[in-house]
């Protein structure tokens, strides 16, 4: 079993729901952990959780892919070695094509898909110089259930489906793993209508996955000697009706 004590973790969106419970569970096991939100105010209500001497926040909207390179620059200059890349942080606008705007669009696509493609590709020597380096992109049944009226979202996240499967296999005999985690409706504050609305539509009987059932899956595959290309985590019911309103 692989101890993360002084493990190097890189987390995008690590002060969302998701994140936040992946950066503390990290910083409990010892790891040295570079956080990154789009504003570092959003860190603020974490600092108990996440903040200690081995704890970097950064700053980056991954929607600006110039702002990215930046990021990925400074990353590599500061970190020669990296043990983990996970990229968590993602964007949920769900809007038929007629609704959608060029940029909303653009975002979807950046913060989705070009962030993880640009982070991994500068990061990977990086992985490399680990014992056993992951990268871990956070996907969606939207991106294997094709949805009405989540345009952007789905095909982002489709994207990121063939990215991850194929950087799999393109890294197949090296000491990197890619791992895509493939999730169903989880109880965060993602996309529209948010926390709220989830737990109208949970009191309906809606099932949701919780953030800490996720991420005690993902210290396992971290954990694992062997890992597999993609993990499928769906909550009871989900992709019996792919036209769900709301994931």
């Amino acid at each position: 079993m692989m101890n993360l004590e002084g493990k190097v973790a890189i987390i995008t969106g690590a002060g969302g729901g998701m994140g936040s419970v992946l950066a503390s569970t990290l910083k409990n096991e010892g790891a040295t952990l570079v956080l990154i939100e789009k504003e570092l105010s959003l860190f603020e209500h974490l600092k108990d959780m996440i903040d200690g001497p081995k704890t970097t926040k950064l700053e980056c909207d991954l929607s600006d892919i110039n702002k990215v390179e930046d990021l990925a620059r400074k990353l590599t200059e500061t970190y020669e070695k990296v043990d983990f890349l996970f990229n968590v942080a993602g964007i949920g606008i769900y809007k038929s094509i007629e609704e959608l705007s060029l940029k909303e669009w653009q975002d979807s696509v950046n913060v989705n898909l070009n962030a993880p493609f640009v982070l991994t590709k500068a990061l990977l020597s990086s992985l490399k110089k680990s014992e056993k380096g992951l990268i871990v992109n956070f996907g969606s049944g939207m991106g294997k259930f094709p949805s009405a009226k989540k345009i952007s979202y789905s095909s982002s996240k489709f994207g990121l489906r063939g990215f991850s499967l194929s950087l799999s296999k393109e890294l197949k005999g090296t000491n990197v793993d890619c791992v895509l985690l493939t999730l169903g409706s989880v109880m965060t504050n993602f996309g529209t209508g948010g926390i709220e609305l989830r737990k109208k539509l949970r009191s309906e009987g809606k099932k949701y996955l919780e953030p800490e059932q996720v991420i005690s899956k993902l210290m396992e595959i971290i954990k694992a000697d062997v890992r597999e290309p993609e993990y499928v985590i769906y909550p009871e019911g989900y992709g019996e009706n792919p036209q769900m309103k709301v994931e």
